[in-house]
């Protein structure tokens, strides 16, 4: 037969204090450290909003990742009222700002205390080609018709945005005129057509859309409409490189690829006029 032992009164009423105690000095831990937190938390907000934690001037903004705009530019174009108490800073929407007023794809603005300063890292939009406007004005619509610069992704950007107190952009030596925003979705896949072809394009003439004019190493080249077979046609041209040896190039007029299986090249003399490659 089991034995229960019995437990006193008194026992029981220590065992009660006891238990009330404990709870008591749980109670006193938490309201302490909520305290400690509640006067960090102002002690900070108190202290980053004194002199010290101040933006005075641009020179506290530290720009990282950028290789085509200067410090300087980036730093011009955040925009902030100086002094500015570092919490009131608003990271997200200088970020923003920036994106919206500079050729910048992404940027990330963090704030620093010690010592007190911004922290901008950016990623830019780098110019692959310049945009030219059409030859003939009437022929401007829907084209980007103001000199400017084109990314890897058909973006149009302003050559005024890569300047700042009289820094110069050394330019693309690619060029493309008659750009038009319809054509904008075709670009980086051309783009990348013509960096990989072996065949050297000085520039890109789109003025009419149903045929795109290519200035080349070989000479003036015809392509018709694009996408139409638009890599095939530039492996032709490659292998078109020693038929046109034969030829004196101011006899030349232009390369015909507007059909890849007949391709042809124009000579500006009559009788020759239309001689198909083998």
């Amino acid at each position: 037969m089991t034995h229960v032992s019995s437990v006193s009164p008194n026992e029981l009423r220590e065992r009660r204090q006891s238990l009330r105690r404990q709870r008591r000095i749980h109670l006193l831990q938490g309201s302490w450290q909520i305290l400690a937190m509640t006067g960090l938390t102002a002690g900070l907000f108190w202290g980053a909003t004194r002199p010290i934690w101040l933006i005075k001037s641009a020179d506290q903004i530290e720009v990282k990742g950028n290789h085509l705009l200067s410090d300087q530019a980036i730093q011009s174009l955040i925009p902030i009222e100086y002094p500015k108490p570092l919490l009131k800073v608003e990271p997200a929407t200088l970020a923003q700002q920036l994106q919206s007023r500079a050729p910048i794809t992404q940027a990330t603005v963090t704030r620093q205390l010690f010592p007190p300063q911004l922290q901008v890292q950016v990623q830019e939009r780098v110019p692959v080609a310049v945009a030219l406007p059409p030859a003939d004005a009437s022929r401007g619509e829907g084209s980007y018709i103001q000199v400017g610069l084109l990314d890897a992704e058909g973006v149009w950007m302003p050559q005024s945005s890569f300047t700042f107190q009289g820094e110069v952009l050394s330019l693309p030596e690619l060029k493309v005129r008659g750009m038009q925003e319809q054509y904008r979705p075709y670009w980086p896949e051309i783009y990348q057509a013509v960096i990989q072809s072996p065949i050297t394009i000085s520039e890109l003439d789109w003025q009419d859309p149903a045929n795109l004019i290519l200035h080349t190493d070989l000479g003036m080249v015809h392509v018709g409409s694009f996408p139409d077979r638009f890599k095939e046609k530039l492996s032709t041209l490659d292998q078109m490189r020693d038929l046109t040896k034969q030829f004196d190039r101011k006899q030349l007029a232009f390369i015909d690829l507007s059909n890849p299986d007949l391709p042809s090249i124009q000579v500006l003399q009559a009788t020759r006029t239309g001689v198909s490659a083998p």
